[in-house]
């Protein structure tokens, strides 16, 4: 449950911010790294483990969290149990937060990122296979995305290459 945490308090943290989704790429590549090799709970710096949060600003989270997710807790529950495989959860979690680390000059490019890593957050923590299976889905597409928009900007950049020289 830690990890679906930290990537869903990360996740959430990194959509509104247009060109910072470096960091938070690297910060979830660094779970999901963890979550690939094995490890059972994750590991932080000590500056932000030792770190307390008040409880006034805790109450004003979960208040404007609670109104705004009503429709996520009837959606999930402890079904296909047997789809969570950390491993593989941690390998799409990686591939997702690297490609969000990627500084696209497109606002709202991460999105397409942002979105599987939190539907993988929300499988994580109410142990849903059903939405880790749409994580997977959606990682699938993404790469898939990815690979084609790749080879057209190499097409694009070839092109102009050769209209250049």
């Amino acid at each position: 449950a830690g990890f679906g945490f930290l990537i869903g308090i990360l996740v959430l943290i990194a959509i509104p911010f247009f060109g910072l989704s470096t960091p938070f790429g690297v910060a979830i590549a660094t779970l999901g790294f963890q979550l690939m090799i094995g490890r059972a709970k994750p590991w932080l710096p000590k500056t932000i483990r030792k770190r307390q949060l008040s409880m006034e600003m805790l109450d004003r989270v979960l208040g404007i969290l609670t109104k705004r997710t009503k429709w996520l807790s009837r959606s999930t529950r402890r079904r296909a149990e047997f789809m969570i495989r950390p491993r593989l959860i941690g390998f799409g979690v990686l591939l997702l937060s690297l490609a969000l680390a990627l500084p696209l000059p497109i606002p709202g490019s991460n999105l397409v990122f942002l979105i599987p890593l939190f539907v993988y957050a929300v499988g994580l923590l109410e142990r849903d296979g059903v939405w880790i299976i749409l994580g997977h889905l959606a990682t699938l597409v993404d790469v898939a995305l990815l690979i084609v928009f790749g080879a057209t900007v190499v097409a694009v950049l070839g092109r102009i290459w050769n209209w250049i020289f």
